[in-house]
């Protein structure tokens, strides 16, 4: 998700690319038209994404957008897609909460009143002995009929802890699992962008017209 009002917008910082026509109007082989090269991805430098301090962790509230949070946070809307980058989203449609109105609809679109209702799976709860000693964590799926044996103060006690968890419930926790991310603090923000400047900048080669622009080989061109 990208905003063409800001000149950090991504698409207007990726390098160009002189790709072989392949308009039905082409005049010759040597026609070729300006593309942006989607194919150049920015990524975080090792020692700022291993570093803990470099980060704040977020819960996105709502039906926040990238858009939104950049500005919130770089004061710039076009910088949407460092909390991409940050957080390794690519398909946004997928890896970004859906806000109540498209969450309503998807599930609508997807179940029936009655499936939503039914159970998906169960989950264990937690589970203490009588010292307070953690026996079963929370969480984990496991069959209907799960149980856990456990010797307690020399007794022997077999316990069933679980909880049942409908299709509502499931695909409720996979939308909000998406929201925690973590947001690229301001002052790491320019070391980042000059790292991004210099991925998008090309170096010489046979393809090399300027430092934004390279032209890709034309197969009509190339001799058996």
């Amino acid at each position: 998700m990208t905003y063409s009002g800001s000149p950090n917008s991504y698409f207007r910082q990726l390098p160009d690319l002189d790709y072989p026509s392949l308009a039905n109007n082409r005049t010759s082989a040597y026609d070729y038209q300006t593309v942006k090269n989607i194919f150049k991805r920015a990524v975080i430098r090792n020692d700022i994404f291993d570093e803990v301090t470099a980060f704040t962790k977020y819960s996105i509230q709502g039906n926040e957008r990238p858009d939104q949070l950049a500005y919130v946070f770089y004061k710039d809307s076009g910088l949407d897609w460092v909390i991409l980058t940050t957080n390794n989203i690519v398909h946004l449609r997928d890896e970004w909460p859906m806000g109540s109105q498209d969450f309503a609809t998807y599930i609508n679109e997807k179940y029936t009143d009655q499936e939503l209702s039914n159970i998906h799976h169960y989950e264990t709860e937690v589970l203490r002995n009588s010292r307070g000693q953690l026996m079963q964590p929370e969480g984990l799926k496991v069959p209907a009929g799960h149980s856990i044996t456990f010797i307690d103060n020399g007794v022997l006690r077999t316990e069933s802890k679980i909880k049942q968890v409908t299709f509502l419930e499931h695909e409720t926790n996979l939308n909000d699992a998406k929201r925690d991310i973590k947001i690229l603090r301001e002052g790491y923000l320019t070391a980042f962008l000059e790292d991004f400047n210099n991925i998008m900048t090309y170096q010489e080669s046979s393809q090399y017209i300027n430092d934004n622009l390279k032209k890709t080989e034309n197969p009509r061109l190339i001799s058996p």
